[in-house]
């Protein structure tokens, strides 16, 4: 499936050489603790401390693997609805197809006003299922096709 990127919302961060070495050790470190035990404290100067959440710390050390590879890190906020514009590019398909597969049941939408808006998970799934039924499709008729031969 091809992903819709838009660059307008993307932030970049310059990573130094100094900052990519601190972040490769404290990568390395990572590999040395079983990831379930690791816990990302920050302290304060005034010794206030937060331990981050589990999911914040796979955050974390995802961010820290990437300033480790010293080259620049490109964030982005996608949003979870598109327009019918953004998904039909997303799937790869035309504007007027994705809505008459909207009103055949195929895809899930619902209305904001008088305009579709898709969730972008509702999209994957449909783009998975499809490729599972071309990869089947595909297997039945290799199928027959060996079927045919030995024949």
């Amino acid at each position: 499936m091809s992903a819709l990127t838009d660059t307008r919302d993307m932030s970049t961060i310059n990573v130094s050489p100094k900052q990519s070495e601190e972040a490769t050790e404290v990568s390395r470190r990572f590999t040395e603790v079983d990831p379930k035990d690791l816990r990302i404290r920050i302290e304060s100067t005034s010794g206030e401390v937060v331990t981050l959440p589990e999911n914040l710390n796979d955050l974390l050390q995802t961010v820290l693997r990437l300033a480790a590879s010293g080259r620049e890190i490109g964030l982005t906020h996608r949003s979870k609805a598109l327009t019918s514009v953004e998904a039909a590019q997303m799937l790869g398909i035309s504007r007027p197809t994705l809505i008459k597969m909207v009103a055949a049941g195929e895809i899930p939408s619902h209305k904001v006003g008088s305009h579709n808006r898709f969730l972008r998970a509702d999209l994957e799934q449909f783009a998975e299922r499809r490729a599972d039924a071309e990869r089947a499709a595909f297997n039945a008729f290799r199928d027959l096709e060996e079927a045919l031969d030995r024949e």
